[in-house]
C-alpha cells in the first residue's frame, strides 16, 4: 500500500520529477521552493477568489498555508509573520487594497488571536480582532475566519508523479485517485461587497512575509511549480507580480516550449498567465480562470491550457464537502 505521507513529504522536498517533463514539479503550489519548505506555515498552496455563494453581491478571497497539517506541517499559523491579500482594480499589477491578516502565538490548544486590517492606498477601511475558529463579523461588511480545514485541493498525484501517460488508468496508473483525500491545510477566508472595489473586475494575489522578507506569493494555481524552474523558485516567490514579465517570461517561455507548445502558444500563455495575478469578474460566478472556486477542478483546466489540449485531466474528483454559508470550505479531518 503506497504511503501518503512518505510521498508527500517527499514531494514537498522537490525530489519528485515528471518524465514527459524536464523540470520538478511538486503537487500544485504545496512546497511550490526551497525557501518555503524550511516553514511550511509560511506556504501557501492556494489562493481562491469567488463571488459568494450565499449573496452574489459579495466576493470572497482566501487562502491556503501549512499544506498536510498535522502530517509535515503544523496546523497553526505562524505568529511573526504577515498573511497579505493584495487586490489591484486596473491593468497596473500594482495593488490598490490590501488586508494584512496577523496571529499571535497559541494561547490554548492550536488556538490563536488573529487581527484582520483592511487599507486602501489612501485609507484603513476596519479592523478585525477575535480568535482562530470563529467567524468574525465585519460591522456592517461582511465576514473573516482563520482556522484548520479539508484541503480543498484535488488531484491524481501518484499517477501523477509516474508520467502522464499513466494518468485515468494508463499502465501503471490509477483511476482518478484525488491523493490528497483526508488532508488538511490551514486556511484564511474574508467576505465583503464586491462594491467595495469599486469594479467588477478585480486581480488578487497573496504573500506571507516575516522578518522583512517576503517567502511565498501566489495568484494563480501551478504557475511558480510548472514554468519557474528550480534555481529560480525562491526568486520568484520573492519578486513583485510587477516582475514577472521582465524578470521571468524567458524561463517560462523555455518551460512552456518544454510542454509542447509552439513559439506562439508559449507566447500567449506566458502573456494570459503573467503577471502571477488571479483574475475574477465579480459579478459572475467563477470558474477558473475567471477566479477560483472550491470546487474548481484546476488540475484539469490547468492540463489542458499548458498542453494546448493535449491532456484534458486527471480523472480525479473532489471529496470536500463544501457548504452554501461562509466560510464554505470543509471542516478539518481528524
Amino acid at each position: 500500500m503506497v504511503n501518503r505521507r512518505v510521498l508527500l513529504a517527499s514531494c514537498l522536498a522537490g525530489l519528485l520529477t515528471i518524465a514527459m517533463i524536464p523540470f520538478g514539479v511538486k503537487a500544485a503550489d504545496h512546497g511550490d521552493s526551497p525557501i518555503v519548505r524550511l516553514d511550511p506555515r509560511l506556504d501557501i498552496p492556494d489562493v481562491y477568489a469567488f463571488q459568494s455563494p450565499s449573496d452574489p453581491n459579495n466576493v470572497v478571497l482566501m487562502l491556503t498555508a501549512s499544506p498536510l497539517a498535522r502530517i509535515v506541517s503544523p496546523n497553526t499559523f505562524h505568529p511573526n509573520a504577515d498573511y497579505d491579500f493584495f487586490v489591484t482594480t486596473d491593468s497596473d499589477p500594482g495593488f490598490e487594497f490590501e488586508f494584512n491578516v496577523r496571529f499571535s502565538p497559541p494561547i490554548t490548544g492550536t488556538i490563536q488571536n488573529v487581527r484582520l486590517v483592511a487599507e486602501s492606498r489612501t485609507r484603513r477601511l476596519f479592523e478585525v480582532t477575535g480568535g482562530t475558529g470563529q467567524t468574525l463579523a465585519i460591522p456592517g461588511v461582511g465576514f473573516f475566519r482563520a482556522n484548520e480545514i479539508d484541503d480543498p485541493f484535488f488531484f491524481d498525484f501518484i499517477a501523477f508523479r509516474s508520467g502522464l501517460s499513466r494518468l485515468c488508468g494508463g499502465p501503471g496508473g490509477t483511476t482518478g485517485v484525488n491523493f490528497f483525500r483526508g488532508l488538511n491545510v490551514t486556511a484564511i477566508a474574508i467576505e465583503i461587497p464586491r462594491a467595495a472595489f469599486g469594479t467588477n473586475n478585480i486581480g488578487v494575489w497573496t504573500r506571507t512575509f516575516v522578518d522583512g522578507k517576503q517567502i511565498d506569493r501566489n495568484g494563480r494555481p501551478v504557475i511558480n511549480t510548472v514554468f519557474i524552474p528550480g534555481p529560480l523558485k525562491d526568486a520568484f516567490n520573492a519578486a513583485q507580480p510587477s516582475e514577472d514579465q521582465m524578470l521571468f517570461r524567458a524561463p517560462f517561455l523555455t518551460s512552456a516550449l518544454a510542454l509542447g507548445n509552439t513559439t506562439a502558444q508559449a507566447n500567449a500563455l506566458a502573456d494570459f498567465l503573467l503577471p502571477d495575478i488571479l483574475t475574477v469578474d465579480t459579478s459572475r460566478p467563477a470558474l477558473y480562470p475567471n477566479g477560483r472556486g472550491l470546487a474548481d477542478d484546476v488540475i484539469d483546466i490547468s492540463l489542458n491550457l499548458v498542453s494546448n489540449g493535449a491532456i484534458t485531466t486527471d480523472c480525479a474528483a473532489n471529496d470536500s464537502n463544501f457548504t452554501t454559508t461562509f466560510p464554505y470550505w470543509a471542516p478539518p479531518n481528524p
